[in-house]
């Protein structure tokens, strides 16, 4: 797979280099914050949907979306906002989202006017928006630990999938997590050498997997070798990408995460290998 194709890639400029769209990661508030940047045209229109979309696959707590540094005095964006908070509520679990823009901006007078019924709350400031999520999140099923860079990081991070896995009657998905939360707890002790923050979170038919450590560096997938035995940790992320029904990663203020929804569907062929 191309480097260009895989989920993780958000921060770069539209092809016209006149708008960027930025995710930061939380990982203790399982908040992403989404910055967009540039006057409003069809460039970043495809950009701002493309990271939406992205973002929303790694189901995060909630989505902060600033909108402070967009040029859009015609409102030509109004219609994509009510569509992507249809999105997250559509999730299993729903994604809350919540935009952030300056109270007196055209915008946010052409979305008060133009959708009358728009529920879709806005907020002056990211620290309004981010308090608000905070106090409307519901509370979850979610194991975490917190580990050094050392050999025994993946065994504790397996047995955290394991005690979650049980724990939630999801047996069909508890081998093929254990792989993934492997290779990425490998990969973070390999490559970062940072603590490292493990996250594993119940989900309707799955878990959801949250690794974060200490190094800004997305990480690269490349091809495993062929000789290796499948249950040997360090095979890559193509490994995680065969496993996965979603996976990326996201920078935050401190370094990255790296993620990875597994459901019984997205493991099946592991039963038939």
């Amino acid at each position: 797979m191309d480097q260009d194709e895989l989920p993780f890639l958000l921060g770069h400029p539209t092809p016209s280099g006149e708008g960027t769209v930025t995710a930061i990661a939380d990982l203790d508030s399982t908040i992403v914050e989404m910055t967009v940047r540039g006057r409003w045209d069809c460039e970043l229109h495809l950009a701002v949907a493309t990271a939406l979309r992205q973002t929303l696959a790694e189901q995060p707590g909630g989505l902060i979306v600033d909108l402070h540094d967009v040029g859009d005095p015609t409102g030509a964006s109004a219609q994509l906002w009510p569509t992507a908070h249809r999105w997250g509520a559509t999730m299993q679990p729903p994604v809350p989202m919540v935009m952030c823009l300056p109270t007196q901006a055209p915008l946010a007078a052409i979305l008060r006017r133009r959708w009358a019924g728009y529920r879709q709350p806005m907020y002056a400031t990211v620290p309004e928006a981010r308090a608000a999520l905070l106090r409307r999140r519901t509370r979850t099923d979610r194991l975490t630990a917190h580990l050094g860079p050392d050999r025994s990081a993946a065994a504790v991070a397996r047995g955290l999938v394991t005690e979650g896995c049980t724990a939630w009657k999801l047996p069909s998905v508890l081998h093929a997590a254990r792989q993934v939360v492997t290779e990425f707890v490998v990969n973070a002790v390999q490559h970062a050498g940072t603590d490292i923050d493990v996250a594993v979170t119940r989900q309707r038919t799955g878990v959801h997997l949250a690794v974060g450590d200490g190094d800004p560096r997305l990480p690269r997938m490349r091809s495993p070798d062929r000789r290796t035995r499948i249950e040997d940790p360090g095979l890559g992320l193509e490994l995680v990408h065969m496993l996965a029904a979603a996976w990326g990663a996201l920078p935050t203020r401190t370094g990255k995460v790296v993620w990875a929804t597994v459901k019984p569907r997205s493991c099946r062929w592991l039963a038939d290998a």
